[in-house]
């Protein structure tokens, strides 16, 4: 890694903590039950990974929630299959200011809107996705446990194997019925 990389990194790493301590959020722990609205967060990098998370996101508006997904392309172009849908939305490296933090009018909707449920299936090597799971005024926000990343209400630990995002996936659903009740 470069200077000027490391150096942009560290930049973020500060923004990224000043945020996190600034976002006045309203925390509620809530069940799939009673989740109106569900926010999605994941890595929208191929093809493949945008037709692994299709039935997940397809559960839950078959539930009649809300439901938006937002997907990371680290790409400096966006192909044929991230063309924005009812449900998905995309951003690129073309939306990251010069320390990777996502800024457009997509990444400003997602993040002020309060969703009852923010699902991150990324993990935290995935910079902006973080920096938009601390900028999240989200009740309840869930994700990957990994040790002194402590950012959300829900963590799912998942042991290292060849289905991990079908794995997440699972436990995110299995667990949004139990709570709660």
């Amino acid at each position: 890694m470069t200077y000027l990389e490391n150096f942009k990194l560290k930049i973020g790493q500060w923004v990224f903590h000043r945020e996190l301590t600034t976002n006045k959020r309203l925390k509620a722990v809530c069940n799939l039950e009673n989740a109106k609205s569900i926010g999605i967060l994941y890595d929208a990098t191929n093809e493949y990974q945008i037709k692994q998370i299709q039935p997940f996101i397809s559960y839950f508006f078959d539930l009649k929630k809300d439901v938006k997904a937002l997907g990371y392309v680290n790409s400096k172009k966006l192909s044929y299959c991230h063309t924005p849908k009812l449900q998905y939305d995309f951003f690129y490296l073309k939306d990251l200011n010069w320390y990777y933090k996502p800024q457009n009018y997509i990444i400003d909707n997602f993040i002020k809107k309060e969703y009852d449920i923010l699902i991150n299936l990324c993990d935290s090597s995935c910079i902006p996705i973080k920096y938009l799971v601390a900028s999240s005024i989200a009740r309840f926000k869930i994700g990957q446990h990994e040790d002194g990343y402590e950012i959300y209400d829900l963590m799912i630990s998942i042991k290292e194997n060849q289905n991990k995002m079908e794995r997440l996936m699972s436990e995110i659903k299995h667990y949004l019925h139990i709570i709660n009740k």
